[in-house]
C-alpha cells in the first residue's frame, strides 16, 4: 500500500495499480486483526514498558494517513499508536514524506 499509494505520488510513478491496493488492503487485515489482537490488555507491543519494537512497528504506522492504511475498525492499534505517537520527541523525529 506504502508503494502504490505513496510513493507513487512522491516520485511520479502513475496511478495505484488498484489490484495492488486490494491485496495490500487484505495483507494489512490479516496482519493487522492480529497486532490489534495482541495489543488487548498491554499498554504497549511486549507489555506494559515501551521498548524499541513499539518504535519500529509505529515508524511504518507514521505514514498511515498518506498512505490510507485501512485503521477504522482497528481501536487496539489505534490507541497504541496515539500513546506512543505523544511521546516526546515523536513529532520532531518522525517527519511526513513531501508530497
Amino acid at each position: 500500500m506504502i508503494t502504490e499509494k505513496l510513493l507513487k505520488r512522491i516520485f511520479g510513478g502513475g496511478d495505484p495499480n488498484l489490484a495492488e491496493v486490494a491485496r495490500g488492503e487484505n495483507e494489512f487485515h490479516r496482519f493487522g486483526g492480529v497486532l490489534d489482537g495482541c495489543l488487548k490488555g498491554r499498554k504497549w507491543l511486549t507489555g506494559n514498558d515501551l521498548t524499541i519494537a513499539d518504535y519500529s512497528v509505529g515508524a511504518w504506522m507514521a505514514v498511515s494517513q498518506l498512505a490510507q492504511y485501512p485503521l477504522a475498525k482497528y481501536t487496539e492499534i489505534n490507541r497504541w499508536y496515539g500513546a506512543l505517537s505523544s511521546q516526546p520527541g515523536w513529532k520532531e523525529a518522525v517527519v511526513p514524506p513531501p508530497l
